[in-house]
């Protein structure tokens, strides 16, 4: 589990706090309706806001779907869709800054040769802390979810990508060093964010001779209970994204882009 923090400060799970840890749910491997003709998604912080829109995505697709989440045993609209796609969804617990999770998470994949074809890193959080506060302890819990979080995962599951695979890391505006204009209580956020872009950089070339797609994406404003303000539906986000990412080529590998699939600057 991730340490609690005893601060007197504002922390937000940006739209998908998607922290994972092996999780012994009712999954049936046995039975799972899955074959080579078959597209396998796994998805992070699955169980609420944009990281349930994706799940429901691909299910709709066909896929198969193993969603992650933090407290899977709370995650009852995951386990409603689990009962409604029989054999179609895996339900896992993962802490993505634990080592030892990851392992757990590699070796399911491994046992029950599964082979991803997209996987849509968004575990994310954001503590906001102004210059003159700024502590290493809500520096540290920005990088540790959103920078090192998405490396661990990123490792756990490389054996197990398809030839080709898309992963997908879940960014935002926020992280880029051009836009970036003023300081403000974002700014342990904004390096994090800027740092799982460097991160998509160096996966695009770990990962080419498998020819799998590495993009940092940001999904924009999005109405969900962290962002309550925005327009956009999850729905209505998650299918923009999804038709960027289908589109997706080499070309397209190690780049930083919106929801759109415009091109971010650095």
């Amino acid at each position: 589990m991730l340490p609690k923090l005893n601060l007197k400060r504002t922390m937000i799970p940006v739209a998908l706090l998607l922290s994972l840890i092996s999780y012994g749910t009712p999954n049936n491997y046995n039975a799972l309706s899955h074959n080579e003709e078959n597209k396998t998604a796994i998805v992070t912080g699955a169980n609420r806001g944009m990281g349930l829109g994706w799940v429901k995505h691909f299910l709709s697709e066909g896929y198969t779907v193993i969603a992650t989440a933090r407290k899977p045993e709370k995650a009852t609209d995951l386990h409603e869709l689990q009962k409604q796609y029989k054999g179609k969804l895996i339900i896992q617990q993962l802490d993505v800054t634990s080592e030892e999770h990851m392992a757990e998470l590699s070796k399911m994949l491994d046992e029950n040769a599964l082979k991803i074809d997209i996987a849509i890193s968004n575990a994310g959080v954001t503590i906001l802390e102004n210059f003159g506060s700024w502590t290493a302890e809500g520096f540290g819990y920005n990088y540790k979810v959103n920078t090192l979080g998405a490396a661990l995962f990123a490792q756990a599951i490389a054996p197990s990508l398809s030839n080709g695979a898309r992963l997908i890391q879940i960014t935002s505006g926020g992280g880029s060093i051009t836009w970036n204009k003023k300081s403000s209580d974002l700014d342990g956020y904004r390096v994090s964010k800027a740092g799982l872009n460097m991160l998509t950089k160096a996966l695009s070339h770990i990962l080419a001779d498998k020819k799998v797609i590495v993009v940092s994406m940001s999904p924009g404003g999005v109405k969900t209970e962290m962002n309550p303000s925005a327009t956009r539906s999850v729905e209505e986000a998650v299918a923009q994204m999804a038709e960027v990412v289908s589109k997706l080529t080499m070309e397209n590998t190690g780049t930083f882009i919106n929801f759109k699939g415009k091109v971010f600057p650095w």
